[in-house]
């Protein structure tokens, strides 16, 4: 069995998860079977899985397991019931004590609060309030089958420790850390599943060192690489590892295959480590379906359309992408902007937004899970993120026929975007955002007064090599010479 190792999903989800998903749809195209698997415990695990379109035999979630047993690894979740809000206990000065709920799966959870001083800012007088115990039950049967504690550490932040399985197969169990309790899992289920496992881990936190240092037996361990594995390959003195890939690229050589989603990406890891060679394979995350049908030729909105998709995170930098548009404006260039996405920024975009006097031409629409049918509304893609290791957004954009004006960062602008054949790459220069501007509009100033009609016919043809049975039949024969070879 395939099985893919992933913290948690959400309602909302970052590149990391749609590249799973994509990947199970490739994998039920050449009929390889998959799990996916996830360490977190998510309330609202089940009704993300809808939103998403995973079935509940497609995903086993460590905690549900634990709690519901029985048939649980190869069934996956059988029967749903009404989720619980439940009841806080707040005590007389106004302090949240004890939190019930019970989810969708079944499980009753029974989180235990704490009042006291700040361990992870010990300069903070605030006392701080927070869960120190949690309890899950089966909510059919009222039985208590996990316990454990969270631990504040001033350096290493909050961690679940002292963890109680009860009745866990007739056994008291007990693991002084989600380490050992994580060996146990992946154990079971490859147990249940009869053996020669397929590890593919997606976030390693948790994970990798876990399966890596002492091999279950007969398995294969997969390392997918979603992000640029340096912090600044530019920066010759300090460079500096990604901190989510500190452990792999210490154990580059532990992996049966690590899966970068661009040839350049491959390129740059065996710059460091030359002797990976046979280890390190280019797979693309995302893909267009297959069929390339020519794009037919249609006259720009007026206004220009431009349109942006992604989390409203930090390193998405979609300030500069907004003031960019404004000077437009400014110019007297009839343009609009709209921002689809949802996150931690979106108070900082709506100010930007104000800032520049641009609420009627620039817009945030919201997270949207249907961007096939609303690329097509538009004239171009823009994406100011500093780093992509594939971009999705950048081949959905392309293969629906809209010239993409990006950075000309590592991965995947470098490799998707073509300078004046299919979009524009700006020049970047971290830390000076009013130059980084300017180049962001230049490079629209670019599109707008070229040959709009040329950039956009070779837009779906230049993802071509990306169709769904393509990207498919590399995983397929990836999987096979694994289990063929020694």
């Amino acid at each position: 069995m395939n099985f893919f190792i992933n913290q948690a999903m959400g309602m909302g989800n970052s590149g990391v998860e749609h590249a799973e998903f994509y990947r199970a749809r490739r994998f039920k195209q050449e009929s390889i079977p998959y799990r996916f698997l996830f360490l977190n415990l998510v309330p609202e695990l089940h009704q993300a899985m809808d939103r998403w379109g995973l079935k509940d035999n497609e995903v086993l979630n460590i905690w549900e397991y634990f709690v519901l047993g029985g048939n649980y690894l190869k069934t996956g979740l059988v029967n749903r019931i009404n989720p619980n809000k439940g009841t806080m206990i707040v005590d007389s000065t106004n302090t949240n004590r004890k939190r019930e709920f019970v989810t969708d799966s079944g499980m009753r959870v029974v989180q235990h609060f704490y009042k006291g001083p700040d361990k992870q800012h010990p300069d903070n007088k605030v006392l701080q309030v927070g869960i120190s115990r949690v309890e899950l039950f089966k909510s059919s049967t009222g039985e208590r089958k996990v316990m454990y504690e969270i631990e504040n550490d001033t350096h290493r932040g909050a961690n679940i420790v002292n963890i109680h399985l009860f009745d866990e197969n007739g056994q008291h169990m007990f693991f002084r850390n989600l380490h050992g309790l994580h060996r146990y899992f992946f154990e079971q289920v490859d147990k249940a599943y009869g053996g020669n496992s397929n590890f593919i881990i997606d976030r390693g936190e948790f994970a990798d060192d876990v399966l890596m240092r002492n091999r279950i037996p007969n398995s294969k361990i997969i390392y997918i690489v979603h992000a640029d594995q340096l912090s600044n390959r530019d920066d010759k003195k300090y460079p500096l590892w990604n901190d989510h890939y500190e452990f792999l690229l210490e154990d580059l050589h532990k992996a049966d295959k690590v899966i970068t989603a661009t040839k350049l990406q491959r390129e740059d890891m065996l710059v460091d480590d030359p002797t990976a060679d046979d280890i390190v394979t280019a797979i693309p995350v995302g893909g267009v379906r297959d069929g390339i049908a020519k794009q037919k030729n249609r006259n720009p909105h007026k206004p220009f359309r431009f349109i942006t998709a992604s989390r409203l995170a930090a390193e998405k930098h979609i300030d500069i992408a907004i003031k960019a548009i404004a000077n437009l404006h400014n110019q007297g260039i009839e343009v609009m902007f709209d921002i689809y996405g949802q996150g931690e920024e979106q108070n900082k975009l709506e100010q930007t937004i104000k800032d520049v006097h641009a609420e009627n031409y620039i817009h945030l629409k919201g997270l949207s899970n249907d961007l096939e049918h609303v690329y097509p509304e538009y004239d171009a893609f823009v994406s100011t993120s500093f780093s992509e290791g594939f971009g999705l957004t950048y081949i959905e954009a392309l293969n629906s026929g809209l010239p993409v004006i990006t950075f000309n960062a590592r991965f995947g602008a470098q490799e998707l975007v073509h300078d004046g054949v299919n979009g524009y790459l700006a020049d970047l220069h971290r830390g000076d955002d009013k130059y980084n501007v300017k180049q962001i509009e230049t490079a629209m100033n670019k599109l707008l007064s070229g040959n709009y009609h040329k950039i956009q016919d070779y837009t779906a043809e230049s993802v071509a090599d990306f169709q769904d049975h393509i990207i498919a039949k590399k995983w397929r024969m990836l999987l096979d010479g694994l289990r063929t070879s020694k």
